[in-house]
């Protein structure tokens, strides 16, 4: 017997020629067209009542009576159906290759588990087979053990055909060894096609182990790269946005940068005119302690020479001559410079 081909075993490759309603965005319009249908059967006597309403004045119904036209004239024209069938197709694309872009290695996840489920099935209607040919086995076995005692009770009842009723009895064990050897002949060949079958269902679910195997390899592998990518796209993104910075933040770390500078400028402002305010005070005291100060040198000097005079109630006071004065903010004219 020639070993069946199991190739396409894996499904068909050649996606681009199947049909729209057979591929994943086609499935989904054909939900979506039963849901939309399902909703028309729901609503379908608030429809009716809707119509009966509007039939009842003859302005509506010349409205209504439009809108069919235009209706009719829609699903009549062959350019508005294939638009409309073109865009239905885009829709329905479109929100397929959303659903595959949010989690693709799950989508391959849940085939590879669909693989599995449906391997496992098989796996049952193999054993449900392998049991009943089992029983077939069994009933053909027990038919041929009917059939030889049948036989030996005809025997028997030949060479005891003198006696009364022997010869019926032959007869009749003869008929239920003929009617036992007709069944098993019918048998054979359906025992003999469970047997191909049987064998066939085994290749077959070594075929699909593995196909699962080498498909979940695949998706490992496929994840794997996938995020490898991810991770080193992200890390270069890290590393570009180190250079080009994230827009949102820079601009307020720019605020932020700006902010100090200005608040520095004022406090810097405010601090220049306090001490100028309080240099005045500063130079008077500085004036006042030189003034002093030259004041008790000149008259300790004037104490060592004999000439100090203690004064007197009644003396009047002699000026001293103390010297040029100290130019005014001599030692506090490059404090902020």
């Amino acid at each position: 017997m020639a070993t069946p081909d199991f190739s396409q075993l894996g499904g068909n490759t050649d996606v681009e020629k199947r049909s729209f309603w057979s591929r994943p965005e086609g499935i989904l319009g054909m939900i979506t067209l039963a849901g939309v249908a399902g909703f028309g059967l729901v609503y379908f006597n608030r429809i009716i009542e809707f119509l009966i309403r509007a039939t009842s004045n003859i302005l509506e119904l010349a409205l209504l009576l439009g809108a069919l036209g235009v209706l009719i004239f829609l699903f009549t024209s062959k350019d508005v159906r294939t638009a409309v069938f073109f865009l239905f197709k885009t829709l329905m694309r479109s929100i397929t290759g959303t659903v595959i872009q949010l989690n693709p290695i799950a989508i391959m996840k849940i085939y590879i588990q669909d693989l599995r489920e449906k391997r496992e099935k098989m796996q049952g209607q193999i054993n449900i087979l392998a049991g009943q040919l089992v029983k077939l086995n069994k009933k053909i076995t027990e038919n041929n053990e009917s059939i030889k005692q049948k036989f030996a009770e005809a025997n028997k009842a030949n060479a005891m055909s003198d006696k009364p009723g022997m010869r019926e009895a032959a007869q009749l064990a003869t008929i239920e060894g003929a009617g036992l050897q007709e069944m098993n002949e019918k048998l054979l060949p359906l025992q003999r096609n469970m047997k191909n079958v049987l064998a066939f269902m085994e290749k077959v679910n070594q075929s699909a182990d593995y196909i699962i195997k080498e498909t979940e390899i695949k998706v490992r592998l496929k994840e794997t790269e996938y995020q490898i990518v991810k991770d080193s796209s992200n890390a270069l993104k890290t590393a570009v946005s180190i250079f080009k910075g994230d827009p949102d933040k820079k601009f307020y770390f720019d605020q932020s940068m700006e902010y100090i500078q200005d608040d520095m400028s004022m406090k810097l402002g405010e601090m220049k005119r306090a001490m100028d305010l309080s240099m005045d005070f500063i130079n008077g005291v500085d004036i006042q302690n030189g003034i002093l100060s030259d004041k008790g040198e000149a008259l300790l000097e004037a104490y060592n020479k004999g000439e100090f005079k203690i004064v007197q109630l009644d003396a009047p006071i002699q000026p001293l001559n103390l010297g040029p004065a100290p130019q005014k903010d001599a030692g506090y004219k490059n404090l902020l410079d």
